[in-house]
């Protein structure tokens, strides 16, 4: 015989709470970061038509891909904030990560154009004025300093957000390197320094987006989340008193900052098993910020008898 028992409901509300919390002020700076990115792109493609300068024109189409990641985001983070249902008893907490690996997928395939495009252009002689890389590059990489600022704090929460902070480092880096660029071809008319310098952005960014990408892909199969050493845990779990085995013990992510937990524990018969389950999630919640734990707990002279 066994005794099923969920544990910790309460304290597994109060955790949706604060996640939904979460949530909710980082669509507030995403949509900052929206407004930011959405101007400046519109800025930068009146600033490259008035000036015919492709280079411009070609980033603001990056900073297009930008706004549209941000997009995403958002529409993710929205989703993730709905109602559980019947048929997603989660929610749709796991929006956000789907929505995460997407973007991290694009930001991988702009990096192979880019350097794609570099290789191309050191054979091409491509006429590049140097004064407006230098001013747009200035207004671009003060907008996504602006933009990090906003965004560098739920970065650490949130997959969802740390892959629009991404994109927008990934803007400013490109600023930065157009404001190199500019200067140089101000003062040497060196033109290939462009493709270098987005050559050597592109291979700075792919480290950086494949981890984050891995770090999606680790969610989505259910692994135990890298802060949690399942071996210091299921010690932890033994020295409940009472306790006398643990097993089945799988910890998972539902989304970024919500981390679940379930497993069987054999314990002595006279044992109150619903101090075991109070103990068992105030050790997982204080020692490792688990608060959504689902534990079964067997009898030990019932499973003697089963045997």
């Amino acid at each position: 015989m066994s005794a099923h028992h969920s544990a910790n409901e309460e304290h597994s509300g109060h955790t949706h709470d604060n996640v939904a919390a979460l949530r909710s002020l980082s669509r507030r700076r995403l949509w900052q970061v929206f407004g930011l990115s959405g101007g400046f792109m519109l800025l930068e493609f009146a600033f490259g038509l008035a000036t015919r300068s492709l280079a411009v024109l070609a980033d603001a189409g990056h900073m297009l891909g930008d706004v549209a990641a941000i997009s995403i985001a958002l529409i993710a983070s929205s989703f993730a904030t709905k109602a559980a249902t019947s048929e997603k008893t989660y929610g749709y907490y796991r929006a956000e990560i789907l929505a995460s690996s997407f973007n991290t997928l694009c930001m991988l395939g702009m990096c192979g154009f880019i350097l794609y495009e570099a290789y191309r252009r050191l054979s091409e002689h491509v006429e590049v004025p140097g004064v407006p890389l230098i001013v747009i590059g200035i207004i671009g990489a003060t907008t996504n300093l602006i933009s990090m600022r906003i965004l560098g704090a739920d970065a650490k929460e949130s997959l969802n957000t740390k892959a629009a902070y991404l994109e927008v480092l990934s803007d400013m880096l490109a600023a930065l390197g157009v404001v190199v660029a500019g200067i140089i071809i101000q003062l040497t008319h060196w033109i290939l320094i462009d493709s270098i310098v987005s050559f050597l952005i592109a291979l700075a960014l792919i480290p950086r987006t494949w981890n984050v990408l891995m770090e999606c892909v680790h969610v989505l199969m259910e692994g135990t989340p890298d802060r949690i050493k399942l071996d210091e845990l299921r010690k932890s779990v033994l020295k409940v008193d009472g306790v006398l085995n643990v097993h089945d013990l799988h910890v998972w992510t539902i989304t970024s900052g919500l981390d679940a937990l379930s497993g069987h524990v054999l314990v002595r018969e006279e044992t109150d098993g619903q101090r075991i389950l109070n103990d068992i999630a105030e050790c997982c919640q204080h020692d490792f910020n688990i608060n959504h734990t689902t534990i079964q707990v067997e009898i030990a002279a019932c499973e003697q008898k089963c045997d």
